[in-house]
């Protein structure tokens, strides 16, 4: 069982405890656009936009981005209804959640092509975006990603689904009122401590954010067809993987692996990293020096393409 599924399973199981009924405190303050955390110097190098997975947000890639920041700009966000950012307008489709990574590259000024980096479900948006426009993209990298491969493995669908249902449990959660014990599972499962843990408890503990990210959830497995019939992730664009499972021998995981590269063996040009002993979640903390490596070697790909 993937960690991402045992983090919504653990957070869920909080609705059993109706002994806390404790509520959390009020949302964090909201504006007109979309939260964006930048960190590094704006360099020849592409900008980085990380892009976190199923109940995530830009503190996911702490971390990551003071990692990042040290070879140039590097931005994650929250998407809209989550942590900073204001609610969506409308749905929660992977078409939708592309043009607002659109839309957020305009509001940060971004208009050279970007490196992308999608971490579980993010790497959906990413490979949805890239689909719809590759000239945008410089580079990807899927971190443990759920992508259109996915349709081709019968089990990982229905892993998917299971971690659907599990995602509405964590909403209803929430929604009696325990929606800051559900925040404490997932933070503390996901390794994260200091300030990312600070800001991912403050993100998640919010009613409406799990409501958005539970809407996601949803939307994930028809978002694997739509992204296929877009023509899924660029062969020509370089494109980076770094995958690891806890117990790679066994068949479930091998099935994730196999999707999880996918993407990067059709690609032209293609990197993959396999991180041992990892968890969902280690490359944002542990073992995060992999994704720093890949990030790198994506950036050096830009640089090649761009010598006359």
């Amino acid at each position: 069982m993937r960690a991402r599924r045992l983090l919504i399973i653990l957070a869920a199981a909080a609705l059993a405890q109706a002994c806390a009924g404790a509520a959390g405190g009020p949302s964090p303050a909201r504006g007109p656009k979309l939260f964006v955390d930048c960190r590094g110097q704006p360099s020849a190098s592409p900008t980085v936009i990380l892009e976190s997975g199923a109940f995530g947000s830009a503190a996911d890639w702490d971390l990551v981005l003071d990692d990042l920041a040290k070879g140039g700009r590097a931005c994650a966000y929250d998407r809209a209804g989550v942590g900073h950012s204001p609610p969506r307008p409308g749905g929660q489709d992977v078409t939708a959640i592309a043009r607002e990574l659109k839309a957020l590259l305009d509001q940060i000024g971004e208009g050279r092509p970007v490196i992308l980096v999608g971490h579980s479900n993010g790497a959906l948006y990413a490979e949805t975006f890239a689909a719809l426009w590759p000239d945008r993209v410089a580079g990807l990298l899927y971190i443990n990603g759920v992508t259109s491969d996915d349709l081709d493995y019968p089990e990982l669908l229905h892993d998917l689904t299971v971690e659907r249902r599990l995602a509405d449990l964590a909403a209803i959660s929430g929604d009696v009122g325990l929606a800051p014990r559900v925040s404490d599972v997932l933070t503390d499962l996901s390794g994260f401590s200091g300030e990312a843990a600070r800001r991912k408890r403050q993100d998640m503990a919010d009613p409406a954010a799990l409501r958005v990210a539970r809407d996601e959830d949803r939307a994930v497995i028809p978002g694997l067809a739509t992204a296929r019939m877009l023509g899924g992730s660029p062969a020509g664009v370089p494109t980076a993987v770094v995958s690891g499972q806890a117990d790679p021998a066994a068949p479930l995981s091998r099935s994730w692996q196999a999707a999880e590269q996918a993407p990067a063996r059709r690609a032209a040009m293609r990197l993959i990293i396999n991180v041992p002993n990892a968890t969902h979640t280690s490359p944002l903390v542990r073992d995060r020096g992999y994704v720093a490596t890949a990030v790198d070697w994506l950036r050096g790909t830009a640089a090649r393409s761009s010598e006359p």
